[in-house]
């Protein structure tokens, strides 16, 4: 009689034990997820990251709420036509896909932008080719994807 209670107990020790694990590991994946794609503050806030290489600079300030980013992109590119203008797309395991509509001497555009949300740095993903309108075409899988080695860093908004 004494060892179907014991079994027993045994058992549901063990299934307790599993469903504590399972749920430990389900915390940590949402905690690491969240690490990686968003910076560590609150989400409805704007996080701002620049770059800036000679008289070169690239701008970034971007809201998440949800998977959804939002904000705005400004290209400064020395003896270049400046462009600036907004960047919508979903945020996916710390990528961005977006789509970056701008003007540029007057005229408006749009065009396929990625990003890498990585701590305190965005990495801009850099196109495999160009379609033949001119514009950038990049891999669909987030693995294959090549990012620029010199990132965006996170700063004060201006």
């Amino acid at each position: 009689m004494k060892t179907p209670i014991i079994l027993l107990v045994l058992a549901a020790d063990m299934l307790i034990s599993s469903c504590q694990q399972q749920a430990s590991k389900q915390a940590a994946t949402v905690t690491d997820t969240l690490t990686t794609a968003a910076p560590a503050e609150e989400k409805n806030t704007t996080h701002c990251y620049t770059k800036a290489v000679g008289r070169d600079t690239i701008q970034l300030s971007i809201s998440f709420s949800d998977s959804v980013a939002t904000g705005a992109l400004l290209y400064n590119f020395f003896e270049k036509d400046k462009n600036t203008g907004k960047f919508n797309g979903v945020l996916h395991n710390g990528i961005i896909r977006g789509k970056y509509t701008f003007f540029s001497e007057g005229v408006e555009s749009s065009r396929p932008a990625i990003f890498k949300i990585s701590g305190q740095q965005a990495y801009e993903a850099l196109p495999e080719s160009m379609d033949r309108l001119g514009q950038p075409v990049f891999n669909l899988d987030n693995d294959k994807l090549k990012f620029d080695s010199i990132p965006l860093v996170a700063g004060e908004c201006k």
